[in-house]
């Protein structure tokens, strides 16, 4: 291999390593002690609007059989044209009961088109995940792509308005998840994440010989 293959095989493995190693940055956020309680209605889920980088969102939801109280949360995401969701980290997780584990599930669109609870088909969803407080710093994502309806969806979650539910039948719990959003990569980054890939395969192919 010539020196300025490898120089541009280097290059390559640069760009492709910055990528993969860095952090997101604060975007958005919405908190619930501040910005006030998430919707339960099914037609009009609370908007949040994804900003590339890491968005916040802390909040609290499930049942209290004490007060008689059950607090389903909702959100609207949206991922505007040219971003991605590539995870969601929960930060945080804690539930009253030490066993408890709460749903949380995705759905394409919005409103929220299926039930809550045992009401819940599943039919109109992406993917659902339980989670448990030995969950924190887990990626949500992921969690619920094991789960995932056919067709499968894909990790990046593309562009487009997307509902998550967050509920417990049980008892209550707080939450606290980053929605982690990069700029779709343009087609000459991939073409040059790809020639270093290859460049670097035929580097070991020359040094095996």
């Amino acid at each position: 291999m010539s020196f300025s293959c490898m120089r541009a095989t280097a290059v390559g493995l640069v760009i492709i390593s910055t990528c993969l190693t860095a952090p997101f940055a604060a975007a958005a956020s919405y908190n619930e002690s501040v910005q006030g309680e998430l919707s339960s209605v099914a037609a009009s889920p609370t908007p949040f609007v994804l900003e590339a980088g890491a968005n916040a969102l802390i909040g609290s939801a499930g049942t209290d059989h004490s007060v008689g109280t059950v607090d389903y949360d909702l959100l609207a995401l949206t991922i505007p044209a040219g971003l991605q969701l590539d995870s969601i980290t929960i930060v945080s997780y804690s539930n009253q009961s030490a066993f408890g584990a709460s749903f949380f599930a995705l759905q394409p669109g919005s409103p929220w088109l299926d039930g809550f609870g045992f009401d819940i088909l599943g039919f109109s969803l992406m993917g659902w995940a339980h989670v448990h407080s030995s969950d924190a710093g887990s990626d949500l994502l992921s969690m619920i792509h094991e789960n995932a309806n056919p067709p499968e969806f894909t990790v990046p979650v593309a562009s487009g308005v997307y509902t998550m539910l967050m509920e417990d039948i049980d008892t209550p719990f707080n939450y606290s998840l980053l929605f982690n959003v990069s700029a779709v990569p343009e087609p000459s980054s991939l073409a040059i994440a790809g020639a270093a890939c290859m460049g670097l395969a035929a580097f070991r192919r020359r040094r095996a010989v």
